[in-house]
C-alpha cells in the first residue's frame, strides 16, 4: 500500500510539472503574439508616416489632434488579444499618489455641460475612475483641463487644475492625483456624445 501511495505521489508530482510547463509555454507564445501585434501596429505606423509629408499631418491630426476612444481601443485590444491594458505599466509604480477618498465639496452649481464645486483652497484632485488621459489643454477660464475617459466610454473632464503633472494619453489609476485646485473645481460628465449628471459619479 505504501508502495502505491508513493507510485501515485510521483505520477501526480510528475502531472503537475507537465501542466505548469503547458501553461508557462502557453503564456509565453501568447504574450510573444501580443507583443508581435503591437511591434507590427507601430512599424506599419512609422513606414505611413515615412511616406510622405501628408501622411505625417494625418498621422498627428488623428493621434494628437483628436480624442482617441480609449474604450473602443480597450474593447477591441480585450476581444482579441485577451484582458491585458496595454497603456498600463505592468510593473506598480510605487512614485503615484493614489487616495480612496471621494471629493468633498461645501457647494455645487451648474455651469454650461458641467458643474463648478466648490472646495477648500489648494484642494488635491484625484481621478474618479481609471482611464487614459485624452486630452489635455489650457483654457483662460479653466486653466488647465484634463479629460480621462475609462474603458465603459465615460469621458471625465477635469478643470480649474494647477500642479498637474499628467500628460496626454498617460494611463491614470482611481484615486491617482492629477492635481490642485484653488477654491473651484470645474467637472464635466459625458458619454456616447451625452453630458451626464454628478449624482452618480460623485
Amino acid at each position: 500500500m505504501n508502495e502505491s501511495f508513493k507510485f501515485y505521489n510521483k505520477k501526480n508530482t510528475k502531472d503537475k510539472e507537465k501542466n505548469e510547463e503547458s501553461f508557462f509555454k502557453r503564456f509565453l507564445f501568447s504574450n510573444l503574439i501580443k507583443t508581435l501585434i503591437v511591434l507590427i501596429i507601430f512599424l506599419g505606423s512609422l513606414i505611413y508616416i515615412k511616406q510622405s509629408n501628408d501622411n505625417k499631418i494625418a498621422f498627428k491630426k488623428i493621434v494628437y489632434n483628436n480624442s482617441l476612444s480609449f474604450a473602443k481601443i480597450y474593447n477591441l485590444y480585450n476581444k482579441y488579444l485577451g484582458d491585458l491594458i496595454p497603456f498600463k505599466n505592468t510593473k506598480k509604480d510605487k512614485t503615484k499618489v493614489v487616495s480612496d477618498e471621494k471629493i468633498t465639496y461645501q457647494s455645487i452649481t451648474k455651469e454650461n455641460n458641467g458643474y463648478i464645486l466648490s472646495v477648500s483652497k489648494d484642494y488635491a484632485v484625484s481621478s474618479l475612475k481609471s482611464g487614459i488621459v485624452i486630452e489635455k489643454k489650457e483654457d483662460k477660464k479653466y486653466a488647465t483641463i484634463i479629460k480621462v475617459q475609462d474603458k465603459e466610454g465615460l469621458i471625465i473632464t477635469y478643470g480649474m487644475l494647477n500642479n498637474t503633472e499628467v500628460k496626454l494619453y498617460d494611463y491614470v489609476e482611481k484615486g491617482e492625483l492629477l492635481g490642485s485646485v484653488n477654491g473651484s473645481l470645474y467637472l464635466v460628465f459625458e458619454k456616447d456624445d451625452k453630458y451626464l449628471s454628478y449624482e452618480k459619479y460623485l
